[in-house]
């Protein structure tokens, strides 16, 4: 199964997690994007932290039902498992018979607590542990009592999962300063022993897309490799994105790049290709991979920043079956919708130009406009976005009131 690409539409991604059931007018907002994803925060309180997919499925049931043609995609750890998911908290109840089957420092098992500190909760069942990969006992359990059940659900089209980088990046990353000690020949440093991890992940990557597409889903992997060392990876961590192309070989599946704003990408990447995030979507799109691209706006105070650059950035890469995801954070005010999304430019006409040898600049034509950016000027942070230059110019490039397909 392939995601539909809609000529004319702006493909956007909305991520619904309001905590209680969607009312009209938010049924009808949610219609107006190319994809819905109920992220991991969505019912977390109602439901106590506990099993909160599962409580999810009855809304994309909702969204469904008055959009039938809308994609919908929940969410799922891919790298860590939380003790919200139904499948993770019983292993983290009984940590002596499963202590293999996750990452461990000198201390106990490595942790993080991104949920908790994001929603300001103390709830147990926010914490969440990493996978252990290289464990295959881990890896079936991963896919028959995570993925399974989503795979079977009929009223969602696929899941997101994310953190798909942390099935293999964990010892180097090393969250807190702790050490990995149970993957043999592998510390921060690299060695031999870290492969067990990578070829680990790409069993699961496999396995979980190849469930997904016998029930007609799509996975989206967040930020799960790339073509050039240092964007995704380095070293004896880095999984080279040709490696998970021919493990997915003739599977549908997405990839998702987070932190996609337009200074961002065209920022040359440190390490040893110093290749910007922008050239592997473009060498992505040139394979036909089919990819999410996610720019996080700012706001001064209530005013939201002017998000051309950003959608201009995505246009130069845009592919069949790529979407956008633009929006402040994950919550369901960090979302709006602006006049950039209702352009009709309609297909690309050409590939994207680089303006120079910098990888700063790039121009692309479509059928009814023409995109330029310019991020020479531009420093790699979040406070530089006004050094960007971009312009999408043409008949296309007009707002529309509707965004009906052409």
């Amino acid at each position: 199964m392939g995601l539909v690409f809609c000529v004319g539409r702006a493909p956007h991604l909305h991520c619904s997690i309001q905590t209680t059931p969607y009312c009209c007018k938010q049924i009808a907002e949610i219609g107006k994007y190319s994809m819905a994803i109920l992220g991991w925060q969505h019912l977390v309180d109602a439901t106590d932290w506990t099993a909160s997919v599962y409580a999810q499925l009855a809304q994309a049931a909702i969204l469904k039902g008055a959009h039938p043609h809308l994609p919908v995609f929940v969410y799922a750890g891919f790298g860590w498992g939380f003790g919200m998911n139904a499948a993770v908290q019983p292993l983290m109840a009984q940590p002596e018979g499963y202590q293999d089957w996750f990452l461990q420092s000198t201390d106990g098992p490595e942790y993080t607590r991104t949920n908790c500190n994001q929603m300001h909760s103390n709830n147990p069942h926010c914490v969440g542990w990493f996978w252990k990969f290289s464990n295959a006992s881990a890896r079936t359990y991963f896919v028959e009592k995570l993925v399974r059940p989503l795979a079977t659900s009929p009223m969602i089209d696929g899941v997101f999962f994310d953190a798909f980088n942390y099935g293999y990046e964990i010892p180097q990353v090393r969250p807190f300063g702790r050490s990995v000690v149970n993957v043999p020949n592998c510390t921060h440093a690299g060695g031999a022993g870290c492969e067990a991890l990578l070829s680990g992940t790409l069993d699961v990557a496999r396995r979980t897309t190849e469930l997904l597409n016998a029930n007609g889903k799509v996975p989206i992997f967040a930020n799960p490799a790339a073509f050039f060392e240092g964007i995704v990876g380095a070293g004896d961590f880095y999984l080279d994105e040709r490696r998970l192309l021919s493990s997915l070989e003739g599977l549908a599946w997405m990839t998702y790049c987070e932190s996609a704003r337009a200074e961002q990408v065209t920022k040359p990447e440190s390490g040893t290709t110093n290749v910007s995030a922008l050239r592997n979507m473009l060498e992505e799109g040139r394979r036909g991979v089919a990819a999410g691209v996610h720019a996080y706006y700012q706001r001064n105070g209530t005013q939201l920043e002017d998000p051309l650059p950003h959608v201009a950035a995505f246009m130069l890469v845009r592919e069949e079956h790529w979407y956008y995801f633009g929006s402040t954070g994950w919550l369901d005010s960090d979302w709006a919708w602006t006049a950039l999304y209702d352009l009709r430019c309609g297909r690309p006409a050409a590939p994207a130009l680089a303006l120079g040898d910098s990888q700063l600049a790039y121009t692309r034509r479509y059928e009814k406009c023409s995109v330029t950016l310019d991020c020479t000027h531009a420093r790699k942070g979040l406070a530089a976005v006004q050094h960007c230059f971009a312009s999408i110019e043409g008949p296309g490039s007009i707002a529309m009131p509707s965004i009906e397909t052409l």
